[in-house]
Formats: structure tokens, C-alpha cells, sequence
């Protein structure tokens, strides 16, 4: 059975795992196992370990979102997880209670945030 274009852009994508997800941002940021290993005070194994099936300590996800310059949250659930969807609709329920000024200084803020996430 052969797939049309269309039919293969209507299956959900598949989820993204931890060990994918630091494989990417590990790429994404050009550094090497070693680094990731001094940076989070772990031996080349163990994040060997990681980028493979295994998950960090807390302490050592700490220290490897951080090095990744992203979120635990993100390194653990991906972009969607039910506490982000929660702030998402917690934001739409207060944006039309702030004034004009509010809006902007959450909107460069955000900009901000946005910038440094790239």
C-alpha cells in the first residue's frame, strides 16, 4: 500500500523522547558528551546512558537544563506538558483584564524569553 503525501501529513507525529530530546538540544548547541559530562559533574557513561534510555538525578537534570539552556520541564515532558497548557489558558484568562501598558511589558517580555529559547 503506498501513502499519498497527504495521507502521511495526517498521522500525528511521534513523541519525542528524553534521550531525543538531548540528543537535539546536544546538537543544536554543538557541544560534546564530555562537556555535557564536566558541566554536570557525571562521567561520559552516564550521559552516554542519557542520550541512550536512562534519566539524570534531579540534581543532574538541573545541571543539564541548565548547561541546555532550556527548562527541566522541557528536557522532561517536551514543548507540551499539562502544566505549560495550564499556564497557556491561565495567561488567556487574564490578558483581557490588563491595560495597554501590562500588555507591552508582557509582550517584551515575552519577546525576550522567546529570543533566548532560539
Amino acid at each position: 500500500m503506498r501513502l499519498a503525501c497527504t495521507d502521511i501529513l495526517s498521522y500525528p507525529s511521534p513523541v519525542e523522547t528524553f534521550a531525543e530530546r538531548v540528543r537535539r538540544l546536544k546538537e543544536r548547541r554543538g557541544v560534546t558528551v564530555e562537556e555535557i559530562a564536566i558541566a554536570c559533574t557525571v562521567t561520559e557513561p552516564t550521559v552516554y546512558g542519557w542520550l541512550k534510555t536512562t534519566m539524570p538525578r534531579n540534581n543532574h537534570l538541573a545541571s543539564l537544563a541548565t548547561f541546555l539552556d532550556v527548562t527541566v520541564d522541557h528536557l522532561v515532558h517536551g514543548d507540551r506538558s499539562e502544566t505549560r497548557d495550564e499556564i497557556v489558558q491561565e495567561l488567556r484568562t487574564l490578558v483581557p483584564q490588563l491595560s495597554n501598558y501590562q500588555l507591552t511589558v508582557l509582550l517584551m517580555t515575552a519577546k525576550e524569553f522567546a529570543k533566548k529559547g532560539q
